[in-house]
């Protein structure tokens, strides 16, 4: 990435809590990590910018204009979650935000009233279009959501946060797309989970810049309280990620 992607300046407070107190906390590829000491938040300083980082990643999964990769497995594990959504799912306008090739959003269609998948991928986009008919599918940023009319009861949005530049943006997104009293479901790498290596340069999802930031629950807890959002459970998770679902207060 060309020193043009990155801000003009790093910030001297941390993104999610204004703390003044960061420090630098790691380097890897070349890229430097902060860490807030009262958030835990862990994030690249300075950030590159989004249009940088969608250049990277947009093409990730969709190698090919015919397939999608583990397309099989993916499908496979949307369903095997339905029995968790269905609470806060059934009979309800969902969303799957991020959704790539539409698995997730395609699971939902059989519980909830209403299925849809957002991404800012065409080519997911394109193959969730062509493949699963049950869902309303939409390529769009979050400059455009802000602008969107549409609200959700139940919001699903896995892998995704930790891959944005400006997660106060993302937040301000959510907000707006999800109803009052409405639930937000999230995964995302866990940099508080006991397997993380004590070394964290070896931990494999450390990996700059396709992931530009790293969350802990007392991150996530914070952030979400920020924007209106209670966190109801914290799911068990054997594998160093955070799975949690919040409701919109």
């Amino acid at each position: 990435m060309k020193k043009a992607d990155y801000k003009l300046n790093k910030v001297i407070s941390c993104p999610i809590c204004e703390n003044m107190d960061i420090n630098y906390f790691v380097k890897k590829n070349d890229y430097s990590f902060d860490c807030c000491s009262n958030c835990e938040f862990m994030f690249l300083n300075p950030m590159p910018n989004q249009i940088a980082l969608n250049r990277i990643y947009t093409d990730e999964d969709t190698k090919a204009n015919t397939g999608y990769k583990k397309a099989g497995s993916r499908l496979r594990r949307a369903f095997m979650k339905l029995p968790r959504f269905f609470p806060y799912a059934f009979n309800k306008n969902s969303l799957d935000f991020g959704c790539g090739g539409g698995f997730v959003a395609y699971a939902l269609s059989f519980i909830s009233k209403s299925s849809t998948g957002i991404d800012i991928n065409q080519k997911a986009i394109g193959y969730a279009k062509k493949r699963f008919d049950r869902v309303n599918f939409y390529c769009k940023d979050f400059h455009g959501l802000l602008k969107s009319k549409e609200k959700y009861d139940f919001v699903h949005s896995s892998e995704v946060i930790e891959h944005v530049s400006d997660i106060n943006l993302y937040m301000q997104v959510l907000t707006h797309l999800v109803n009052e009293k409405g639930y937000l479901y999230i995964t995302t790498p866990d940099l508080g989970h006991p397997k993380v290596p004590e070394d964290v340069t070896k931990w494999d999802v450390l990996c700059p810049p396709i992931h530009v930031q790293h969350f802990t629950k007392n991150t996530v807890i914070k952030l979400f309280k920020k924007y209106g959002f209670d966190i109801v459970k914290f799911y068990k998770n054997k594998k160093p990620g955070l799975i949690f679902l919040s409701q919109k207060s």
